[in-house]
């Protein structure tokens, strides 16, 4: 029951981080400009290729391509995947690509998802792009190797789940087998302690560390989720050294620094996150104002509501990354301690996956040759060489490290993993940030999901993100 609730709310979270149809604008997350952005105009032309694989090209003649045929197959019906549909639909239309809606007759049968991916082939599609179980995807890359169709997945990595390994002290989920789009999970820790401590440091400067409390508000059994409370601490303490020393150690936190881990509730929902919250900030122990980092949007309400029922509105602040829910609030004219949110928007997801599908279907690019600046040098899918020494606590072999100390290669890959930009958004500046999605989705002249002050310059934000230094850092294998 956890492992299935934890599967379940990594799925939320994915759906906090992006535009749900509503209306929105933000604070750059990065300075990176858009080489290539969308304008409306598709002029004629006997260019070969779109100027980038794996991103739409505006001026780019997409019909002098054949117009192939695409599904969106997925495990279960929701609204997320609703969302993407609508997505990949407007997307499409652009591509010259036959895109037949969303596929879901599984029901969440793993059978039954295999027997679809056949059927589809027999049928003549030409792509998909998936959301199914996770551990399906090694039988999935074989199924469409012999059916000669191209795929890629959406939300959940493409990975060999089912072979995990240590490179050096870190348990690595299995190898990557298809290039991914997505966000740093880690890194959304990061960027919510950041903004938490601004926030602390701008609105109330004379309160002393010892009486300000941080909370995160997570999920300990979902990775993804678990990252983020990791992120959020260890810059919390970089932040203040004078707090104590970082350990991962869920057990091990700095003084007044409280993880509400939400796999210890009978259901980790809403009403649940509000509870426990709400249980941390009546026993203050001298604390005057509370920073919540929350791991998606239902607990960051719940924050919000804890801090109201509390009558400490004014004397917290609480983040996500995600937040359609909170621009919600903010288009109804609610604002309460639920102050910012880290948010990229739907259609920006979108993109690169239609287009790096499109760009394997036509020949362009293959699946290792995708967004090759994205490729983390320890983490690309290569097949490495182990130990017959196996990792005491998790129980899987060790990497072997050559003389330079890198990783022993036995077969190469160069898949990606794609970032996607995210944006600080505030209740004064959400919607430049929604209208310029638009813009850069559907063109000046196009309606698009949001009706706010139309915005015009195409240069505002970004649709591209810069590579981390992490991607080119091999880590120690010594363990």
């Amino acid at each position: 029951m956890k492992k299935l609730l934890a599967m379940v709310l990594a799925i939320l979270m994915i759906l906090s981080v992006v535009a749900c149809g509503e209306k929105s604008a933000g604070d750059k997350g990065n300075d990176g400009k858009q080489t290539s952005q969308p304008t409306g105009e598709t002029p004629k032309g006997g260019v070969e290729w779109p100027a980038i694989p794996g991103f739409f090209d505006p001026t780019y003649d997409y019909t002098q391509q054949k117009k192939f045929k695409v599904g969106y197959l997925v495990a279960a019906t929701s609204f997320l995947y609703d969302e993407f549909d609508k997505a990949f639909a407007d997307w499409a239309k652009r591509m010259n690509i036959n895109y037949t809606g969303m596929w879901a007759p599984a029901a969440g049968s793993a059978d039954e998802y295999l027997s679809g991916i056949q059927t589809l082939a027999d049928q003549g599609y030409d792509g998909y792009l998936l959301d199914g179980d996770t551990n399906l995807y090694p039988r999935i890359a074989e199924m469409c190797d012999e059916l000669g169709v191209e795929w890629i997945s959406c939300m959940g990595q493409a990975r060999d789940y089912g072979n995990q390994y240590m490179l050096g002290t870190k348990l690595m989920p299995g190898r990557l087998i298809r290039p991914h789009v997505g966000f740093d999970d880690n890194n959304f820790g990061v960027q919510m302690a950041l903004k938490l401590d601004e926030w602390r440091a701008a609105t109330y400067p004379d309160v002393p560390l010892d009486k300000v409390g941080f909370i995160v508000v997570s999920y300990s059994l979902s990775p993804q989720l678990h990252d983020r409370y990791l992120g959020a601490k260890r810059t919390w303490l970089e932040l203040h050294p004078e707090l104590g020393t970082y350990s991962p150690d869920p057990q091990n936190n700095p003084p007044n620094f409280y993880y509400a881990d939400m796999s210890t509730a009978t259901m980790g929902d809403q009403s649940a996150a509000t509870g426990l919250v709400t249980q941390i900030m009546s026993n203050p122990k001298g604390v005057e104002i509370w920073l919540v980092a929350a791991a998606f949007d239902d607990y960051a309400m719940a924050a919000a509501t804890a801090a109201e029922n509390l009558g400490l509105t004014e004397k917290a602040c609480a983040v996500t990354a995600g937040g359609s829910n909170l621009i919600a609030q903010w288009d109804a004219g609610i604002q309460n301690a639920w102050r910012y949110t880290f948010f990229t928007a739907q259609s920006i997801y979108a993109e690169p996956i239609i287009a790096g599908l499109w760009s394997m279907m036509t020949g362009q690019a293959t699946a290792e040759d995708l967004w090759p600046d994205w490729c983390m040098v320890y983490d690309k899918g290569d097949i490495f060489e182990f130990t017959d020494e196996v990792d005491p606590v998790y129980g899987v072999p060790y990497v072997v490290a050559d003389a330079d100390g890198k990783p022993v290669v036995i077969e190469e890959h160069n898949y990606a993993q794609l970032r996607l930009p995210t944006y600080w958004l505030t209740y004064e500046n959400y919607k430049e940030y929604l209208e310029w999605t638009d813009l850069y989705a559907y063109g000046p002249d196009s309606e698009g999901h949001y009706f706010y002050e139309p915005e015009t310059d195409l240069n505002r934000f970004s649709a591209r993100a810069d590579v981390p230094d992490f991607y080119k850092q091999f880590p120690s294998l010594e363990h």
